[in-house]
């Protein structure tokens, strides 16, 4: 999924500057890619509990899901602040409807 990439390249790049400020350690930086594909994939659908649970899952550990939850559920309520549009699945279902 191109939200899963997106997140992840986010993830990346925060992680890099993160240890080069020295923030945080080298081996932390599988986990804010992972932590960071949540985050962002929870606040652009609107899902934050889908989010966690699928990249958990595609992670195979819950060694960061305290993290991971935290990060997700701020990226969403953000998200909601700033007056985010409904996600793309209702979007699509709701142009389905009208054309039925």
């Amino acid at each position: 999924m191109p939200i899963f990439v997106l997140g992840s390249v986010l993830g990346a790049i925060a992680g890099i500057i993160m240890i080069h400020a020295g923030i945080i350690p080298a081996s932390c930086y599988l986990n804010i890619i992972a932590i960071s594909m949540a985050a962002y994939f929870g606040a652009a659908e609107g899902a934050p509990f889908s989010a966690i649970l699928l990249v958990t899952e595609m992670v195979g550990s819950i060694q960061q899901i305290f993290p991971m939850m935290m990060l997700t559920f701020i990226a969403y309520y953000v998200s909601m602040l700033l007056g985010a549009r409904p996600s793309i699945y209702n979007a699509l279902r709701q142009q389905m409807v009208f054309k039925s």
